[in-house]
């Protein structure tokens, strides 16, 4: 079958930054890291199921990756291993019984064997498992990233019974596929929740910041939420989705029109740099930049909360009013079992009790691209000022 697999090769990685200063083709070109190859078919037994691919979603981070933009220190390769099938966003058709179903990616405790799983796990609470490294199989914290259980960027790919749910009546296949990354989106808004009597501000208009800023709509009706989108087409989506306001992503500028609108005088430093007392309770970064966790805690009030759920390279920043404004930084790492409501249960169960009751985000998606016709897809991504991409779907099979 075919797939698409990601080398760590020290030459091949070299080759590809350098000939990617003269064109962005090289992150998909011929002597790139990642490329189509034909694979053996996916494991099965043990509880473990073939699955035929029929839509895959690119994820930021298998962007991040076949574009290079990592690293070599990251402590995250201590919980990955390679080559590797890429893609974990995936809905599928079980081979057994024909049934449609989505994938929940994370492999650890109970899908490694594990004879007595760690308390994180009987917790459903997946991602703080504490055996990514140990088990019946290679390291990774999720199909995708894991040497021995490919990824979903496949014709086919395998996953254990307990990480397959049925796709509900009535849910669309994009409405479907969307299942992994709005339950990012939602463990970073409850677990997380917004302070009602200030605003909100969603950092950054891609798939992650437009599901949160819907997701805020929907559990928060009464929310002032701000959005901050680099391009026209996300912002036009958080419009649609309940933001009252979405500003551009200019530092400055960004902490200038927050002054405006919580009606105070920005404080400058001799550096110039403009921050504030006064400003949002929660700022829901998905970028995860240097750049934007510098820029939030500028414009955050006091004692307020930033939350990361955004991922990227390490680097520098000005993280003074931290402490001074006693501000929170809080991480959200994918999603489990989350509390909704006072309902305790898996995220993607929650996801489809939403779209059930009439929750749509599937304007998200803006391209399906043939699986055969991969390097395009990432072209698209490479390039989102031109294309307009936010989710692009590889339209695997039938």
């Amino acid at each position: 079958m075919r797939a698409l697999v990601f080398h760590r090769n020290i030459a091949l990685v070299a080759a590809t930054k350098i000939a990617s200063t003269f064109s962005r083709r090289a992150f998909v070109g011929s002597r790139a890291p990642i490329r189509m190859e034909d694979v053996s078919e996916p494991y099965t037994g043990d509880g473990w199921v073939s699955c035929d691919t029929l839509l895959a979603g690119i994820c930021g981070s298998d962007a991040k990756q076949v574009f290079l933009n990592g690293s070599f220190d990251n402590p995250m390769t201590a919980l990955i291993s390679m080559p590797h099938i890429l893609g974990h966003e995936a809905l599928a058709r079980r081979s057994d019984t024909g049934e449609l179903v989505v994938l929940d990616p994370w492999i650890p405790c109970h899908t490694r064997g594990v004879e007595t799983p760690c308390q994180a796990c009987q917790n459903g609470d997946y991602p703080h498992c504490r055996n990514f490294t140990h088990g019946a199989f290679a390291r990774g914290i999720h199909l995708g990233n894991c040497a021995d259980r490919g990824g979903v960027h496949a014709e086919r790919f395998s996953a254990h019974e307990s990480q397959l749910h049925p796709v509900p009546p009535g849910v669309t296949p994009e409405q479907a596929v969307l299942a992994d990354p709005v339950s990012v989106s939602l463990r970073h808004v409850v677990r997380n929740p917004p302070d009602p009597d200030r605003p909100a501000l969603v950092y950054g208009c891609g798939t992650l910041g437009l599901a949160a800023v819907a997701l805020l709509r929907r559990l928060h009706p009464d929310l002032t939420i701000w959005a901050v989108s680099k391009h026209k087409e996300g912002a036009e989506l958080a419009m649609k989705f309940g933001a009252n306001k979405v500003m551009g992503p200019k530092p400055d500028a960004l902490v200038e029109t927050v002054a405006e609108l919580v009606g105070t005088e920005p404080l400058v430093s001799w550096a110039r740099k403009r921050w504030l007392l006064d400003g949002p309770g929660v700022v829901y970064d998905t970028v995860g930049k240097p750049k934007t966790v510098e820029t939030a805690l500028r414009l955050v009030g006091s004692q307020g909360v930033i939350a990361v759920s955004g991922v990227e390279a390490p680097k520098r920043w000005e993280w003074t009013p931290l402490y001074f404004k006693e501000v929170t930084i809080r991480g959200s790492n994918a999603f489990g079992f989350e509390w909704v409501d006072g309902v305790h249960k898996h995220a993607f169960e929650h996801y489809f009790d939403l779209v059930q009751d009439g929750f749509d985000v599937s304007a998200i998606v803006t391209h399906h691209v043939p699986f055969d016709r991969w390097q395009e897809a990432y072209l698209k991504l490479a390039d989102k000022k031109s294309s307009g991409a936010i989710k692009v779907l590889f339209d695997v099979g039938t």
